[in-house]
């Protein structure tokens, strides 16, 4: 009988340890260090392009691509995770490359031009989609683009920023794109002169993203905004920095967080915020005497939000205090903390991965590596060491990308 539960445990030990292997060879990260492009696929890791100057790891939705930025931005390739081999899809000034939702397409600006290729087609080369395009995102379903205009000024003021439905198709005819929005005009009360990415929550029916001014006012405030995508409704939610992980979608239960208040320290009047699309209320999740900043959903009960006591210009480097992460329960505002960096160490970027596995990035500003639980209450470990920090390059969406199944 003894041997029989001895098995049985020995078994069930086996079973879990299985089990938590698969969750972790689950998670795959791109990343960047000093020499060259990386991938982590759970505990294993091996080094993919050779070369000092690469940037923005990006996976195609099913992760079969990579695509990165070599030569400071001037080239643009895709590697090939399943064959090994790599190949230049584009020579000249790179910003904002992007994957489809749905297919092996990546698109990207060169200037105002924005260009899409098929990866499924090996002797393809890339097609140009429209030109004028300031800021974009694709569509859901991978079938076109959101993009806004860039204002220009003239004699009376700034002209209003415009959005538009591009089909990915287009291949620069004007008879196939649609307006869907004009921004409002400048005015006491609002200005921007262009936007940041869309993201899209709803059930995909709307988009929320940041309108943004001019880079010296764009530094203390922006205005972060929602509309539907038939154009029929819009609405300003409130002020905010230029931060792209500053505002997110829940998962299912149709809310938008994002990080309210003004000034261009990250590190006072900066408050956890919850918009309700149908009561269009908002629910402050702050607490008095800290500021908060990147964030993500672990669910939509629970966000997993960077918070550090509030400091101001003349609180000296020294008595600088650090961020760590907090969950915070929507319902009440109640917070736990999560992380106890060491003195010095900021916890930043956090993720959330199926099975709510949460991944952060941990930084002194000189070194950075890549922090992951199992779950909020599990214990923190080491996944990635030596990460390279974004010293030349903006945020750490140009070091890092963790995959998530799109």
């Amino acid at each position: 009988m003894k041997r029989f539960l001895l098995f049985g445990l020995i078994f069930i030990s086996m079973m879990i340890s299985q089990s938590n292997f698969a969750e972790a060879s689950d998670r795959r990260a791109a990343f960047i260090r000093y020499d060259g492009l990386w991938l982590k696929e759970g505990e294993l890791e091996r080094k993919l392009v050779e070369g000092p100057d690469l940037t923005h790891p990006k996976f195609s939705s099913n992760g079969t691509y990579i695509s990165y930025v070599a030569r400071k931005g001037k080239e643009l390739w895709v590697y090939n995770r399943v064959t090994r081999l790599k190949r230049k899809v584009f020579d000249g000034d790179v910003s904002l490359e992007r994957w489809s939702p749905t297919e092996s397409k990546l698109s990207w600006k060169s200037g105002s031009v924005l260009n899409v290729i098929d990866l499924t087609r090996p002797a393809s080369s890339f097609q140009n989609v429209i030109l004028g395009t300031g800021n974009y995102s694709w569509t859901p379903d991978g079938r076109g683009f959101v993009v806004s205009s860039s204002a220009n000024l003239e004699p009376d003021g700034w002209s209003p920023v415009q959005l538009f439905y591009v089909p990915e198709n287009a291949n620069g005819d004007l008879k196939k794109v649609q307006n869907i929005t004009t921004l409002p005009k400048m005015s006491d009360t609002f200005f921007a002169i262009g936007t940041t990415e869309f993201k899209w929550g709803m059930d995909d029916q709307w988009f929320a993203f940041i309108a943004c001014p001019t880079a010296s006012l764009s530094a203390d405030s922006n205005t972060l905004m929602v509309v539907a995508l038939d154009g029929s409704k819009s609405h300003i939610i409130g002020n905010m920095l230029d931060q792209p992980n500053w505002f997110n979608w829940s998962p299912n239960t149709k809310q938008l967080g994002y990080i309210k208040g003004i000034g261009r320290l990250t590190s006072e009047n900066k408050r956890l915020t919850v918009w309700n699309p149908k009561s269009g209320n908002e629910i402050n999740l702050g607490y008095t005497g800290y500021a908060d900043g990147d964030f993500t959903w672990l669910n939509d009960r629970n966000i997993i939000v960077s918070r550090q006591i509030e400091w101001g210009y003349g609180v000296p480097l020294e008595k600088r205090a650090k961020p760590f992460l907090v969950s915070v329960k929507v319902k009440d505002g109640s917070a736990k903390r999560l992380t106890n960096p060491a003195r010095g160490e900021a916890d930043v970027y956090p993720k959330t991965l199926p099975g709510e596995q949460l991944t952060w990035i941990r930084t002194n500003t000189q070194s950075a590596k890549v922090m992951v639980k199992e779950g909020s209450d599990a214990p923190e470990r080491l996944w990635i060491n030596n990460l390279r920090t974004p010293q030349d390059c903006s945020g750490w969406s140009c070091m890092l990308d963790i995959y998530e199944a799109r």
